[in-house]
Protein backbone atom coordinates (compact mmCIF):
# COMPACT_ATOMS: atom_id res chain seq x y z
CA UNK A 1 0.00 0.00 0.00
CA UNK A 2 1.42 3.32 -0.67
CA UNK A 3 2.01 5.77 2.14
CA UNK A 4 -1.21 8.09 1.21
CA UNK A 5 -3.31 4.76 0.73
CA UNK A 6 -1.79 4.13 4.62
CA UNK A 7 -2.98 7.69 5.67
CA UNK A 8 -6.23 7.15 4.56
CA UNK A 9 -6.63 4.31 6.03
CA UNK A 10 -5.94 5.45 9.29
CA UNK A 11 -8.03 7.98 9.01
CA UNK A 12 -11.05 6.04 8.19
CA UNK A 13 -9.74 3.55 11.25
CA UNK A 14 -9.58 6.19 13.54
CA UNK A 15 -12.67 7.72 12.41
CA UNK A 16 -14.25 4.41 13.27
CA UNK A 17 -12.73 4.60 16.44
CA UNK A 18 -14.21 7.65 17.63
CA UNK A 19 -17.49 6.95 16.46
CA UNK A 20 -17.13 3.33 18.39
CA UNK A 21 -16.17 5.35 21.80
CA UNK A 22 -18.96 7.58 21.60
CA UNK A 23 -21.71 5.76 20.50
CA UNK A 24 -21.76 2.25 22.01
CA UNK A 25 -22.47 3.67 25.19
CA UNK A 26 -25.50 5.45 24.19
CA UNK A 27 -26.89 2.15 22.93
CA UNK A 28 -26.20 -0.90 25.31
CA UNK A 29 -27.14 -4.61 24.43
CA UNK A 30 -30.00 -6.59 25.72
CA UNK A 31 -27.41 -8.11 27.49
CA UNK A 32 -25.61 -5.37 29.01
CA UNK A 33 -29.14 -3.96 30.25
CA UNK A 34 -30.00 -7.63 32.02
CA UNK A 35 -26.89 -8.05 33.53
CA UNK A 36 -27.06 -4.20 35.33
CA UNK A 37 -30.56 -3.43 36.04
CA UNK A 38 -29.50 0.03 37.24
CA UNK A 39 -28.55 0.79 33.72
CA UNK A 40 -29.74 4.16 32.30
CA UNK A 41 -32.08 4.60 29.28
CA UNK A 42 -30.29 5.25 26.09
CA UNK A 43 -31.71 8.95 25.94
CA UNK A 44 -30.27 9.93 29.42
CA UNK A 45 -27.12 8.86 28.36
CA UNK A 46 -25.95 11.02 25.36
CA UNK A 47 -22.63 11.45 23.68
CA UNK A 48 -20.41 12.93 26.35
CA UNK A 49 -18.68 10.11 28.23
CA UNK A 50 -19.31 10.33 32.05
CA UNK A 51 -15.91 8.92 32.71
CA UNK A 52 -14.65 12.41 31.91
CA UNK A 53 -16.07 13.92 35.09
CA UNK A 54 -14.08 11.08 36.87
CA UNK A 55 -10.84 12.67 35.22
CA UNK A 56 -11.90 15.88 35.95
CA UNK A 57 -12.03 15.03 39.76
CA UNK A 58 -8.99 13.42 39.38
CA UNK A 59 -7.09 16.32 38.14
CA UNK A 60 -8.39 18.64 40.45
CA UNK A 61 -7.53 16.08 43.63
CA UNK A 62 -3.96 15.96 42.44
CA UNK A 63 -3.85 19.27 41.30
CA UNK A 64 -4.36 20.64 45.31
CA UNK A 65 -3.85 17.52 47.85
CA UNK A 66 -1.41 15.72 46.17
CA UNK A 67 0.64 18.84 44.73
CA UNK A 68 0.77 20.55 47.85
CA UNK A 69 2.25 17.64 49.85
CA UNK A 70 4.45 16.36 46.93
CA UNK A 71 5.70 19.39 45.11
CA UNK A 72 5.39 22.06 47.25
CA UNK A 73 6.74 20.88 50.57
CA UNK A 74 10.34 21.39 49.45
CA UNK A 75 9.71 25.33 49.01
CA UNK A 76 9.52 25.00 52.72
CA UNK A 77 12.41 23.30 53.21
CA UNK A 78 15.05 25.68 54.38
CA UNK A 79 12.65 27.93 56.02
CA UNK A 80 11.57 25.21 58.59
CA UNK A 81 14.64 24.15 59.06
CA UNK A 82 15.94 27.40 59.98
CA UNK A 83 13.17 28.42 61.96
CA UNK A 84 12.80 25.41 63.90
CA UNK A 85 16.81 24.89 64.53
CA UNK A 86 16.91 21.24 63.25
CA UNK A 87 19.13 19.40 60.58
CA UNK A 88 18.32 18.92 57.10
CA UNK A 89 18.30 15.03 58.05
CA UNK A 90 15.98 16.06 60.80
CA UNK A 91 13.68 17.51 57.90
CA UNK A 92 13.93 14.91 55.31
CA UNK A 93 12.95 11.98 58.06
CA UNK A 94 9.94 13.98 58.51
CA UNK A 95 9.03 13.55 54.46
CA UNK A 96 10.53 9.88 54.81
CA UNK A 97 7.74 9.64 57.81
CA UNK A 98 5.26 10.79 55.29
CA UNK A 99 6.43 8.49 52.84
CA UNK A 100 6.80 5.20 54.64
CA UNK A 101 3.36 5.42 56.72
CA UNK A 102 1.76 5.83 53.26
CA UNK A 103 3.24 3.08 51.99
CA UNK A 104 0.95 0.59 54.16
CA UNK A 105 -2.00 3.36 53.60
CA UNK A 106 -1.32 2.34 49.94
CA UNK A 107 -1.79 -1.55 51.03
CA UNK A 108 -5.27 -0.47 52.81
CA UNK A 109 -6.62 2.02 50.28
CA UNK A 110 -6.11 -0.26 47.36
CA UNK A 111 -8.16 -2.74 48.80
CA UNK A 112 -10.67 -0.32 49.97
CA UNK A 113 -10.88 1.07 46.37
CA UNK A 114 -12.12 -1.94 45.51
CA UNK A 115 -15.02 -1.96 48.09
CA UNK A 116 -15.41 1.70 49.46
CA UNK A 117 -17.22 4.92 47.89
CA UNK A 118 -14.67 7.11 46.18
CA UNK A 119 -16.57 9.77 47.05
CA UNK A 120 -16.17 8.97 50.90
CA UNK A 121 -12.22 8.36 50.48
CA UNK A 122 -12.01 11.45 48.17
CA UNK A 123 -13.90 13.38 50.84
CA UNK A 124 -11.69 13.06 53.62
CA UNK A 125 -8.41 12.93 51.94
CA UNK A 126 -9.35 16.38 51.22
CA UNK A 127 -10.53 17.21 54.31
CA UNK A 128 -7.61 15.70 55.89
CA UNK A 129 -5.30 17.54 53.59
CA UNK A 130 -6.89 20.99 54.84
CA UNK A 131 -7.16 19.97 58.53
CA UNK A 132 -2.99 19.11 58.64
CA UNK A 133 -2.46 22.22 56.38
CA UNK A 134 -3.71 24.16 58.82
CA UNK A 135 -2.21 22.39 61.86
CA UNK A 136 1.52 22.95 60.28
CA UNK A 137 1.49 26.58 60.63
CA UNK A 138 1.12 26.03 64.20
CA UNK A 139 4.31 23.41 64.74
CA UNK A 140 7.34 24.84 66.74
CA UNK A 141 8.82 21.35 67.68
CA UNK A 142 10.15 18.79 65.24
CA UNK A 143 8.08 16.18 66.43
CA UNK A 144 4.72 17.61 65.66
CA UNK A 145 6.37 17.89 62.41
CA UNK A 146 6.86 14.38 62.37
CA UNK A 147 3.13 13.70 63.42
CA UNK A 148 1.86 15.76 61.07
CA UNK A 149 3.51 14.14 58.68
CA UNK A 150 2.49 10.68 59.46
CA UNK A 151 -0.98 11.88 59.37
CA UNK A 152 -0.57 13.49 55.84
CA UNK A 153 1.02 9.63 54.72
CA UNK A 154 -2.00 7.72 55.94
CA UNK A 155 -4.61 9.65 54.23
CA UNK A 156 -3.14 12.07 51.83
CA UNK A 157 -0.35 11.18 49.80
CA UNK A 158 -1.48 7.37 49.70
CA UNK A 159 -5.33 8.33 49.01
CA UNK A 160 -5.01 10.84 46.61
CA UNK A 161 -2.97 9.31 43.50
CA UNK A 162 -4.25 5.89 44.08
CA UNK A 163 -7.70 6.64 44.31
CA UNK A 164 -7.37 8.78 40.66
CA UNK A 165 -5.24 6.38 38.80
CA UNK A 166 -7.19 3.09 39.98
CA UNK A 167 -11.07 4.61 39.18
CA UNK A 168 -10.15 6.67 36.11
CA UNK A 169 -8.06 3.01 34.94
CA UNK A 170 -11.95 1.75 35.97
CA UNK A 171 -13.55 3.53 33.37
CA UNK A 172 -11.69 3.48 30.59
CA UNK A 173 -10.68 0.36 28.22
CA UNK A 174 -9.56 2.15 25.01
CA UNK A 175 -7.23 5.85 26.10
CA UNK A 176 -7.18 4.34 29.53
CA UNK A 177 -3.06 5.86 29.53
CA UNK A 178 -4.04 8.64 28.24
CA UNK A 179 -7.09 9.05 30.59
CA UNK A 180 -4.94 8.46 33.51
CA UNK A 181 -2.44 10.31 32.75
CA UNK A 182 -4.74 13.35 32.61
CA UNK A 183 -5.83 12.82 35.79
CA UNK A 184 -2.84 12.50 37.09
CA UNK A 185 -1.42 15.52 34.77
CA UNK A 186 -3.05 18.21 37.84
CA UNK A 187 -0.14 17.51 40.09
CA UNK A 188 1.78 19.65 37.24
CA UNK A 189 -0.90 21.76 36.97
CA UNK A 190 -1.42 22.46 40.48
CA UNK A 191 2.52 22.69 40.83
CA UNK A 192 2.72 25.86 38.25
CA UNK A 193 0.12 27.97 39.83
CA UNK A 194 0.98 26.65 43.56
CA UNK A 195 4.76 26.66 43.43
CA UNK A 196 5.35 30.85 42.70
CA UNK A 197 2.26 31.57 45.18
CA UNK A 198 3.77 30.06 47.58
CA UNK A 199 7.21 30.79 47.23
CA UNK A 200 5.76 34.75 47.00
CA UNK A 201 3.72 34.61 50.36
CA UNK A 202 6.73 32.73 52.19
CA UNK A 203 8.95 35.42 51.14
CA UNK A 204 6.44 38.37 51.92
CA UNK A 205 4.69 36.83 54.79
CA UNK A 206 6.08 33.90 56.19
CA UNK A 207 6.32 30.06 55.82
CA UNK A 208 3.02 29.61 58.41
CA UNK A 209 0.34 31.69 56.28
CA UNK A 210 2.09 29.95 53.09
CA UNK A 211 0.63 26.47 54.77
CA UNK A 212 -2.76 28.20 55.96
CA UNK A 213 -3.32 29.70 52.57
CA UNK A 214 -2.93 26.01 51.05
CA UNK A 215 -5.74 24.88 52.90
CA UNK A 216 -7.96 27.01 51.98
CA UNK A 217 -7.09 26.27 48.42
CA UNK A 218 -7.58 22.76 48.75
CA UNK A 219 -11.00 22.54 50.13
CA UNK A 220 -12.95 25.00 47.58
CA UNK A 221 -11.06 23.51 44.57
CA UNK A 222 -11.33 19.92 45.16
CA UNK A 223 -14.09 18.96 47.33
CA UNK A 224 -17.05 19.80 45.55
CA UNK A 225 -17.00 18.13 42.35
CA UNK A 226 -15.33 15.20 43.93
CA UNK A 227 -18.59 14.64 46.32
CA UNK A 228 -20.44 14.92 43.58
CA UNK A 229 -19.07 13.68 40.36
CA UNK A 230 -16.75 10.43 41.76
CA UNK A 231 -18.12 6.82 40.94
CA UNK A 232 -15.82 3.90 41.42
CA UNK A 233 -17.46 2.01 38.26
CA UNK A 234 -19.67 2.67 35.30
CA UNK A 235 -21.91 0.30 36.39
CA UNK A 236 -22.51 2.37 39.40
CA UNK A 237 -24.07 4.92 36.68
CA UNK A 238 -25.45 1.71 34.58
CA UNK A 239 -22.44 2.15 32.09
CA UNK A 240 -19.89 0.59 30.68
CA UNK A 241 -15.84 1.16 30.10
CA UNK A 242 -14.77 3.53 27.40
CA UNK A 243 -14.97 1.80 24.29
CA UNK A 244 -16.18 -1.32 25.95
CA UNK A 245 -18.57 -2.28 23.04
CA UNK A 246 -16.05 -1.23 20.18
CA UNK A 247 -15.51 -3.52 17.42
CA UNK A 248 -12.67 -6.24 18.56
CA UNK A 249 -10.23 -4.51 15.78
CA UNK A 250 -11.65 -0.67 17.66
CA UNK A 251 -10.93 -2.46 21.03
CA UNK A 252 -6.88 -2.61 20.50
CA UNK A 253 -4.64 0.43 20.63
CA UNK A 254 -2.10 1.21 18.15
CA UNK A 255 1.07 -0.06 20.74
CA UNK A 256 2.43 -3.52 20.17
CA UNK A 257 1.27 -4.30 23.49
CA UNK A 258 -1.15 -7.32 23.61
CA UNK A 259 -4.05 -6.40 26.02
CA UNK A 260 -4.78 -8.99 28.45
CA UNK A 261 -8.33 -10.47 28.63
CA UNK A 262 -7.31 -12.90 30.74
CA UNK A 263 -7.52 -13.17 34.94
CA UNK A 264 -3.83 -12.97 36.91
CA UNK A 265 -4.58 -11.59 39.88
CA UNK A 266 -2.68 -10.87 43.03
CA UNK A 267 -2.65 -14.74 44.36
CA UNK A 268 -0.93 -15.55 40.84
CA UNK A 269 1.34 -12.08 41.21
CA UNK A 270 2.39 -13.34 44.38
CA UNK A 271 4.52 -16.24 43.57
CA UNK A 272 5.79 -14.46 40.34
CA UNK A 273 8.91 -13.70 39.53
CA UNK A 274 8.72 -11.07 37.11
CA UNK A 275 6.16 -8.87 38.88
CA UNK A 276 8.64 -8.54 41.85
CA UNK A 277 11.02 -7.30 39.40
CA UNK A 278 8.37 -4.97 38.12
CA UNK A 279 7.80 -3.92 42.14
CA UNK A 280 12.15 -3.48 41.84
CA UNK A 281 12.06 -1.12 39.31
CA UNK A 282 9.00 1.14 40.97
CA UNK A 283 11.64 0.94 44.27
CA UNK A 284 14.12 2.65 42.53
CA UNK A 285 12.11 5.12 40.60
CA UNK A 286 10.90 5.96 44.46
CA UNK A 287 14.45 6.55 45.45
CA UNK A 288 15.06 9.03 42.65
CA UNK A 289 11.40 10.83 43.35
CA UNK A 290 12.32 10.60 47.27
CA UNK A 291 15.75 12.44 46.59
CA UNK A 292 15.04 14.65 43.93
CA UNK A 293 11.95 16.21 44.88
CA UNK A 294 13.25 17.01 48.30
CA UNK A 295 16.02 18.34 47.78
CA UNK A 296 15.71 20.75 44.00
CA UNK A 297 15.25 23.46 45.36
CA UNK A 298 17.74 23.60 48.33
CA UNK A 299 20.06 22.63 45.65
CA UNK A 300 19.35 25.85 43.53
CA UNK A 301 19.57 28.10 47.04
CA UNK A 302 21.57 27.59 50.12
CA UNK A 303 20.47 26.60 53.82
CA UNK A 304 21.34 27.55 57.01
CA UNK A 305 22.67 24.65 59.22
CA UNK A 306 23.89 25.75 63.17
CA UNK A 307 23.99 28.62 62.39
CA UNK A 308 26.62 28.29 59.26
CA UNK A 309 25.11 29.02 55.82
CA UNK A 310 26.02 26.69 53.34
CA UNK A 311 25.74 27.95 49.50
CA UNK A 312 24.37 24.83 47.52
CA UNK A 313 23.29 26.48 44.66
CA UNK A 314 23.36 30.45 45.51
CA UNK A 315 20.17 31.55 43.28
CA UNK A 316 17.58 33.44 45.86
CA UNK A 317 14.23 31.86 46.54
CA UNK A 318 12.16 33.34 43.76
CA UNK A 319 14.25 32.33 40.93
CA UNK A 320 14.26 28.69 42.62
CA UNK A 321 10.40 29.23 42.77
CA UNK A 322 10.36 29.89 38.97
CA UNK A 323 12.67 27.13 37.77
CA UNK A 324 9.98 24.70 40.49
CA UNK A 325 7.37 26.39 38.56
CA UNK A 326 8.91 25.22 35.50
CA UNK A 327 9.40 21.64 36.59
CA UNK A 328 5.79 21.35 36.73
CA UNK A 329 4.37 22.68 34.04
CA UNK A 330 6.49 20.57 31.72
CA UNK A 331 4.96 17.66 34.41
CA UNK A 332 1.51 19.11 32.89
CA UNK A 333 3.04 18.15 29.09
CA UNK A 334 4.84 15.03 30.23
CA UNK A 335 2.10 12.92 31.87
CA UNK A 336 -0.20 13.78 29.12
CA UNK A 337 2.67 12.74 26.56
CA UNK A 338 3.74 9.64 28.33
CA UNK A 339 0.00 8.23 28.79
CA UNK A 340 -0.32 8.67 24.97
CA UNK A 341 2.88 7.18 24.41
CA UNK A 342 1.83 4.00 26.34
CA UNK A 343 -1.38 4.07 24.19
CA UNK A 344 0.74 4.31 20.80
CA UNK A 345 4.19 2.82 21.05
CA UNK A 346 3.63 0.74 23.83
CA UNK A 347 5.39 0.03 27.18
CA UNK A 348 9.20 0.04 26.19
CA UNK A 349 8.91 3.40 24.28
CA UNK A 350 7.28 4.96 27.71
CA UNK A 351 9.75 3.11 29.93
CA UNK A 352 13.21 4.46 27.60
CA UNK A 353 11.69 7.56 27.51
CA UNK A 354 11.33 8.05 31.75
CA UNK A 355 14.66 6.66 31.97
CA UNK A 356 16.60 8.75 29.88
CA UNK A 357 14.88 11.56 30.99
CA UNK A 358 16.25 10.48 35.15
CA UNK A 359 19.48 10.19 34.07
CA UNK A 360 19.75 13.56 32.21
CA UNK A 361 18.51 14.96 36.12
CA UNK A 362 21.06 13.22 37.75
CA UNK A 363 23.37 14.84 36.14
CA UNK A 364 22.55 18.45 35.24
CA UNK A 365 21.74 18.30 38.93
CA UNK A 366 25.61 18.07 39.49
CA UNK A 367 25.92 21.98 38.16
CA UNK A 368 23.71 23.92 40.78
CA UNK A 369 25.46 27.06 40.78
CA UNK A 370 24.98 27.28 37.01
CA UNK A 371 21.54 28.52 35.19
CA UNK A 372 21.42 25.91 32.63
CA UNK A 373 21.74 23.31 35.52
CA UNK A 374 18.82 23.73 37.73
CA UNK A 375 16.85 24.36 34.38
CA UNK A 376 17.77 21.10 32.61
CA UNK A 377 16.99 19.29 35.13
CA UNK A 378 13.59 20.71 35.70
CA UNK A 379 12.73 20.11 32.40
CA UNK A 380 14.66 16.70 32.18
CA UNK A 381 12.86 15.49 35.71
CA UNK A 382 9.35 16.73 34.29
CA UNK A 383 9.59 13.52 32.39
CA UNK A 384 11.49 11.64 34.60
CA UNK A 385 9.03 11.76 37.82
CA UNK A 386 5.93 10.49 35.87
CA UNK A 387 7.47 6.96 35.99
CA UNK A 388 6.47 7.28 39.50
CA UNK A 389 2.58 8.42 38.55
CA UNK A 390 1.45 7.43 35.43
CA UNK A 391 3.46 4.14 35.01
CA UNK A 392 2.41 2.10 37.75
CA UNK A 393 -1.17 1.56 37.05
CA UNK A 394 -0.69 1.53 33.24
CA UNK A 395 2.09 -0.55 33.47
CA UNK A 396 -0.15 -2.95 35.92
CA UNK A 397 -3.22 -2.83 33.33
CA UNK A 398 -1.11 -3.78 30.30
CA UNK A 399 1.40 -6.10 31.63
CA UNK A 400 -1.22 -8.17 34.15
CA UNK A 401 -4.94 -6.59 33.38
CA UNK A 402 -7.71 -5.39 35.21
CA UNK A 403 -8.14 -8.37 37.54
CA UNK A 404 -7.46 -7.04 41.14
CA UNK A 405 -6.71 -3.50 39.88
CA UNK A 406 -6.87 -1.37 43.27
CA UNK A 407 -4.99 -4.03 45.21
CA UNK A 408 -2.04 -5.14 42.64
CA UNK A 409 -1.70 -1.36 42.19
CA UNK A 410 -1.72 -0.04 45.47
CA UNK A 411 0.83 -2.79 46.39
CA UNK A 412 3.54 -1.19 43.08
CA UNK A 413 2.21 1.98 44.74
CA UNK A 414 3.59 1.26 48.59
CA UNK A 415 7.10 -0.32 47.58
CA UNK A 416 7.55 2.59 44.88
CA UNK A 417 6.68 5.02 48.67
CA UNK A 418 9.29 2.41 50.43
CA UNK A 419 11.77 3.99 47.63
CA UNK A 420 10.91 7.44 48.12
CA UNK A 421 11.51 7.06 51.86
CA UNK A 422 14.78 5.59 51.37
CA UNK A 423 15.65 8.82 48.75
CA UNK A 424 14.97 11.19 51.21
CA UNK A 425 16.52 9.82 53.98
CA UNK A 426 19.72 8.89 52.61
CA UNK A 427 20.16 11.94 50.52
CA UNK A 428 19.71 14.06 53.77
CA UNK A 429 22.35 11.84 55.48
CA UNK A 430 24.14 12.05 52.62
CA UNK A 431 24.35 15.94 52.64
CA UNK A 432 24.77 15.61 56.43
CA UNK A 433 27.87 13.69 55.89
CA UNK A 434 29.60 15.71 52.81
CA UNK A 435 27.32 19.36 53.52
CA UNK A 436 26.94 18.56 49.35
CA UNK A 437 24.39 16.87 47.33
CA UNK A 438 26.33 15.54 44.43
CA UNK A 439 26.67 12.10 46.31
CA UNK A 440 23.13 12.01 46.62
CA UNK A 441 23.18 12.47 42.71
CA UNK A 442 25.60 9.90 42.13
CA UNK A 443 22.74 7.98 44.04
CA UNK A 444 19.97 8.64 41.60
CA UNK A 445 21.83 8.02 38.36
CA UNK A 446 22.16 4.65 39.69
CA UNK A 447 18.83 3.67 40.79
CA UNK A 448 17.88 5.41 37.56
CA UNK A 449 19.46 3.07 35.63
CA UNK A 450 18.40 0.35 38.00
CA UNK A 451 14.77 1.28 37.18
CA UNK A 452 14.84 1.16 33.73
CA UNK A 453 17.04 -2.69 33.75
CA UNK A 454 13.84 -3.89 36.07
CA UNK A 455 10.93 -2.03 34.18
CA UNK A 456 12.31 -3.56 30.90
CA UNK A 457 12.94 -7.06 31.96
CA UNK A 458 9.95 -7.31 33.20
CA UNK A 459 7.57 -6.85 30.18
CA UNK A 460 8.49 -10.00 28.24
CA UNK A 461 8.33 -12.19 31.27
CA UNK A 462 4.64 -10.55 31.99
CA UNK A 463 3.42 -11.51 28.38
CA UNK A 464 5.52 -15.06 29.49
CA UNK A 465 2.91 -15.51 32.81
CA UNK A 466 -0.52 -14.17 30.37
CA UNK A 467 0.26 -17.02 27.61
CA UNK A 468 1.17 -19.85 30.58
CA UNK A 469 -2.76 -18.32 32.56
CA UNK A 470 -4.13 -18.40 28.50
CA UNK A 471 -2.65 -22.06 28.47
CA UNK A 472 -3.58 -23.47 31.93
CA UNK A 473 -7.36 -22.72 30.53
CA UNK A 474 -8.04 -19.42 33.44
CA UNK A 475 -11.15 -17.40 33.50
CA UNK A 476 -11.28 -14.49 30.54
CA UNK A 477 -12.15 -10.95 32.11
CA UNK A 478 -15.26 -8.41 31.06
CA UNK A 479 -14.57 -5.34 30.39
CA UNK A 480 -14.34 -3.93 34.13
CA UNK A 481 -12.20 -6.76 35.55
CA UNK A 482 -14.60 -9.44 36.29
CA UNK A 483 -13.85 -13.13 35.54
CA UNK A 484 -16.62 -14.29 33.57
CA UNK A 485 -18.44 -17.60 34.44
CA UNK A 486 -17.88 -20.91 32.63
Amino acid sequence: MTEAGELNAETVADEGEERALTEPDSHPTADAQEEKPGAQPEARQGRFFYGWWIVAGGFLLMATCYTIFVNCIPLFQSHIVEDLGISMGAFNTGVSLCTVVAIFASLLFGALIDKVSSRILGGISVATTSIVLVLFSFITEVWQLYALCVVAGIVVVAGTRLLASVITANWFTLKRGLAVSIALSGSGFGGVILSPVTSTIIENWGWRPAFLVLAVIAALAALPIILVAFRNRPADKGLEPYGAHASEEGKKDKSTDTPVQVSVGWKVLLRNGGFWLLILGFVAMGIVNGAVITNSVTNMTAINLDGHEIITGGHDTIWAGYVWSLYLGVVIVAKISLGAIYDRFGLRAGTLLGTTACCITAVALCFPTTDFGPIVAAVAFGFGTCMGTVSPPVMVVKEYGKKDLGLVTGIVTAFELFGAAIGAVVSGLLFDAFLSFLPAWIMVLGASVAMGMALMASIPLAARLVKKRLADGAPMLDAEGFEIAK
